[in-house]
């Protein structure tokens, strides 16, 4: 893609409403669209760029950046609204690389509200038991380095559940019997706020993969039991944890759909279940409101 040839003197200009649920901001030749269906806590906003062509560019929210890829010719950003924010007014930087450096331009807009509910896991001896072995504090770092990836290359498709069901229990404000911290133990990211989607399968239900993409790990983790990590690309991370069985390995690639192991009850899962997390850009989201995006 070319650099961008645009001057933001326009930047004055006012912010207009394309629909209840758009917003829609015009810079000399480009025109920014913000998409808002989906800006809840736990949620998307998706922000395309039209007219001009322009070189490099990124969103920026709560101080998260998510780069604009391009989606059928048209550069798109993904970005994610942490379970933890707050709804009201906020802000969305756009940053587009121009001939003469960076320029910056902001677009205010209003988070919804979304209401995630209180819940307690009762943990045995034995589950309470992991969360003090050593090993924890090196699994999150890794697990914090896979949901993190950025690979441009490839263009994420749709992703759909891993198996039958329904999932349960994201966004859930979760407490752990003998423990305050679980969440953040498990990937390293702050806030107890339940990262995933919780199916309650029977032992040994074949797990799919969400969509295409590349294994990026494939192993036990104390925390997580037997995981499995796909790059779907573009910074959309699938992690599936608490397998009874892997059938893949590190570095595969994947077709969706394809068998990744088995359900079952390792690691801190209370019972037989399988757990189906999505990561964008390193946040996690609800599975079930990006999965229509991406589709």
């Amino acid at each position: 893609m070319t650099r961008l040839l645009l001057s933001l003197v326009l930047l004055s200009l006012p912010l207009r409403a394309a629909s209840a649920d758009e917003v829609v901001r015009r810079v000399g030749r480009v025109t920014i669209r913000v998409d808002l269906q989906q800006a809840f806590p736990g949620g998307v906003v998706v922000v395309r760029l039209g007219g001009a062509r322009v070189g490099s560019a990124w969103a920026l929210l709560d101080g998260r950046r998510a780069p604009f890829y391009p989606d059928h010719g048209v550069p798109r950003a993904l970005v994610p609204v942490a379970v933890a924010t707050g709804p009201g007014p906020a802000t969305l930087g756009i940053e587009l690389a121009a001939r003469r450096g960076a320029q910056r331009l902001v677009v205010p807009l209003q988070i919804a509200a979304r209401e995630y509910p209180a819940a307690s896991v009762y943990l045995d001896e034995t589950k309470r038991g992991l969360l003090n072995r050593t090993e924890v504090l090196h699994d999150a770092r890794r697990l914090l380095g896979f949901v993190r990836a950025e690979s441009p290359a490839s263009a994420p498709g749709s992703i759909v559940a891993p198996v039958a069901g329904v999932g349960r229990g994201f966004g859930e404000r979760r407490s752990h019997t003998g423990f305050a911290d679980v969440e953040s133990r498990i990937d390293g990211l702050s806030g107890e706020s339940h990262r995933g989607l919780d199916y309650a399968v029977p032992p040994g239900t074949p797990v799919r993969s969400p969509g295409a993409g590349s294994v990026l790990f494939a192993g036990p983790l104390v925390l997580s039991g037997d995981t499995v990590v796909v790059d779907h690309g573009q910074g959309v991370v699938s992690v599936l944890q608490h397998l009874s069985r892997v059938t893949v390995q590190a570095g595969d690639t994947v077709a969706a759909g394809a068998e990744l192991g088995t359900s079952g009850e390792t690691g801190l899962a209370p019972a037989p279940l399988l757990e189906w997390r999505v990561y964008l850009h390193g946040v996690a989201v609800d599975p079930l409101v990006l999965g229509p995006i991406l589709g």
